[in-house]
């Protein structure tokens, strides 16, 4: 449970704030002014990739699950889904994913076939710096966070994600995975 000191609130809000402005200011950098548009890509990542988190809480970072991550293709998406998944209409997701496309960031494979553009590890393209940099934002605040206030933070780190319930940001799940592999949505290169 939080602290109801007001003074910890203080510090606790301010961490939030800086980690949340943070990775606005890095979005904005690599995407310009169209948080839609970053909405979008992220909800492209949830629906091109198996929650490998929930693999990881289920069997452990053992050396089979890290082979299987390494071997993770991913799926396409279509406009339907990332509009569902959003909750924004089907004409602005189409609009922005064609952005994201002329920015490098996907590939359109079919009229409605969606996936994230591949890159090789240590890359410097333009998404692994933009992924880098609010990891770097992200762990530089949190690790002060979890130095100034342990007794607050460390309960928080040892949360399954299942108990974040609505709260937690689900990539494809097992039955999710499993409709797409039976519709012949994996990417196989």
């Amino acid at each position: 449970m939080l602290t109801t000191d007001p003074r910890i609130m203080n510090l606790l809000a301010l961490g939030m704030a800086k980690v949340t402005y943070g990775a606005l200011k890095i979005l904005r950098r690599h995407l310009g002014n169209d948080l839609e548009l970053a909405l979008i890509g992220f909800a492209v990542v949830m629906r091109t990739r198996r929650d490998l988190f929930q693999l990881v809480e289920r069997d452990g970072l053992t050396e089979a699950t890290i082979a299987e991550i390494a071997s993770e293709r991913g799926f396409y998406t279509s406009t339907n889904e990332v509009s569902a998944y959003t909750g924004l209409n089907r004409a602005t997701v189409t609009r922005k994913m064609k952005k994201l496309v002329e920015m490098g960031i996907l590939e359109r494979v079919e009229r409605d076939k969606w996936h994230l553009v591949d890159f090789e590890h240590g890359e410097q393209v333009a998404p692994a710096i933009m992924l880098r940099e609010l990891l770097q934002n992200y762990v530089a605040i949190t690790n002060k966070l979890e130095a100034l206030l342990p007794e607050e933070i460390q309960p928080m780190m040892r949360t399954a994600l299942a108990d974040l319930g609505q709260i937690e940001a689900k990539a494809l799940l097992d039955e999710d995975v499993a409709r797409k592999v039976k519709r012949g949505l994996e990417v196989n290169h």
